[in-house]
């Protein structure tokens, strides 16, 4: 049985769902301007746009869809949705890569925290690493409703930041937009995929990778469906707002750019002289802010119990091995692993497409879709959490 509460959609719940989900997806590959630069930028004018499109239908529909369900479905670990939308077998699969594949990434987030405060202070990577994972560690510890409070205040406060280093990148070179397809065929720029199209297909799977479990838990904070698909919609187009801006701001000033570490930083320099340090914090902000889920998840795969012993046990012994596997130069981790797990996405979305089309068609037949034998929580404990 779904919820039955309040038909109203609260702005704040809405604001906060949506900087939640910002802040989630933004994390070091955003912030850095790697994302923008190897999916986005590294394709000129025309192919940014084309796959930006595709990368705003696709979230759009993502974060509306598996948000309700989410809320319908009240399911006690995130995880468990895997099975839901692609079948025993195939979820299993993904409930087990998953959480692997959030480790890496967790240890890619580290990676960027270090390589940060190296590119503008010249400060030993470690540093970086070992204050984030620290940082991760404690907020990890106070379980979904303190990371949630936490991350949807800073996300939209740093993708706000973001938007001006990009729009800046535009203003101080406009030219070079149209000058991109002169300069591109000179330079060797990573691309995360062999084509635009694909690149539009492979960014936002690989988001969909990453967010589909931390939906499912998020719906229950939600008290409708029509809350949960406008909280999704909001999400989806302030990040992919914001992802377009940052790509044609590298895109302008791609020749002084393109094989940067941090782009990001570099623009940010050429505001004035101390830029480049306040946006660095920015940027360390925008990586702590999407680490602390990815952690969470890994955690929440073993123990439901986020605030229990054993999930405080696993989250230490998961942040140490993964400021070991840190050590790896960011940008090589970047293209390596962000397109694998993007392609995996895309069979993921194949499968909440399917699911969402015999759903339709079997509440048309009067049959409850969310009737799922999964651990579930208590619909009463659910509408608490939703107040």
């Amino acid at each position: 049985m779904t919820q039955t509460t309040s038909k109203r959609i609260r702005i704040g719940t809405v604001i906060t769902i949506m900087g939640a989900i910002v802040a989630y997806l933004i994390g070091s590959g955003f912030a850095t301007g790697q994302e923008g630069l190897q999916y986005f930028a590294s394709f000129g004018a025309v192919g940014a746009a084309g796959a930006l499109v595709i990368t705003f239908i696709l979230y759009c529909y993502v974060t509306a869809i598996v948000l309700r369900d989410g809320h319908n479905l009240r399911l006690r670990s995130g995880n468990k949705i895997f099975e839901y939308y692609c079948g025993k077998h195939i979820g299993k699969f993904f409930g087990v890569f998953a959480p692997l594949f959030f480790f890496c990434l967790f240890a890619v987030m580290l990676a960027g925290a270090g390589a940060t405060l190296n590119e503008q202070f010249g400060w030993n990577g470690q540093v970086g690493i070992l204050a984030m994972a620290v940082a991760v560690l404690m907020t990890v510890m106070l379980g979904l409703d303190g990371l949630v409070a936490i991350l949807s205040k800073l996300g939209p406060a740093i993708v706000a930041l973001c938007l001006i280093v990009g729009i800046t990148g535009i203003v101080r070179s406009p030219q070079g937009i149209a000058e991109s397809a002169d300069t591109l065929p000179t330079i060797d720029v990573l691309q995360a995929a062999p084509h635009w199209a694909i690149s539009g297909l492979n960014f936002p799977a690989l988001g969909i990778l990453m967010l589909v479990p931390f939906l499912a838990s998020l719906g229950r904070k939600v008290r409708n469906e029509k809350e949960a698909i406008t909280g999704g919609l909001a999400g989806a187009v302030t990040l992919v707002v914001a992802v377009a801006v940052v790509a044609f701001g590298l895109l302008a000033n791609i020749g002084d750019v393109y094989d940067k570490q941090i782009p990001m930083l570099w623009i940010a320099d050429q505001v004035f002289s101390g830029a480049g340090n306040v946006y660095s914090v920015i940027l360390f902000a925008g990586i702590y802010t999407t680490a602390v889920p990815l952690l969470w998840a890994v955690v929440n795969r073993v123990e439901t119990n986020d605030k229990s012993k054993r999930a405080k046990l696993f989250a230490v012994i998961a942040t140490v091995v993964a400021v070991l596997l840190a050590q790896v130069p960011f940008a090589e981790l970047v293209n390596f692993l962000y397109p694998v797990a993007g392609y995996l996405g895309l069979v993921l979305f194949v499968c909440i497409v399917v699911r969402h089309v015999r759903n339709v068609r079997n509440r048309k037949q009067g049959a409850d879709v969310y009737a799922v034998e999964f651990e579930r929580v208590p619909e009463e404990e659910a509408a608490a959490a939703a107040k």
